[in-house]
């Protein structure tokens, strides 16, 4: 049903599943040619496996850089946070009563912190999740070759 190697070819790339090698397509084929079929597809789907690995490295390491970035962020404003405390509770008991939390810097301290919290746990959520995908993955490829 082929003519040329090229036609092969282009049937090959969207018949990449083991089943495809006993369909009556390859009935007339010479046996030297099976072989070569398996070949071609194996190196198809491998390297269409490496090319998916490649790219969830590069997503886990993307994904390790924001969630540092995240990390150092949160940390900033818990410090930040911690200062302002430290600071109210060093007032006089006096300026400390008369003192209303509006008066404070607290609210923009506490709804900073708040939105760090959130960045840093999906950012640390995403980063195990592409790192535990990215063991799964690799141990994969490795039982496939």
């Amino acid at each position: 049903p082929f003519s040329t190697s090229s036609s092969l070819h282009f049937y090959l790339l969207f018949s990449i599943f083991p089943s495809s090698l006993i369909s009556p397509h390859f009935v007339g084929l010479p046996p030297l040619v099976v072989p070569t079929l398996r070949i071609c597809i194996s190196t198809t789907v491998m390297s269409t496996l490496e090319h998916k690995l490649q790219q969830l490295e590069e997503a886990t390491s993307a994904s390790q850089s924001l969630f540092a970035e995240k990390e150092s962020k949160l940390s900033s404003a818990s410090d930040a946070l911690d200062k302002a405390k430290s600071k109210l509770k060093s007032l006089s008991p006096e300026a400390q009563r008369t003192l209303q939390v509006n008066d404070t810097e607290l609210p923009e301290l506490l709804s900073a912190k708040m939105i760090a919290q959130e960045e840093y746990d999906e950012a640390k959520t995403r980063y195990e999740t592409n790192q535990k995908y990215l063991l799964i993955f690799k141990e994969k490829v490795s039982t496939d070759e």
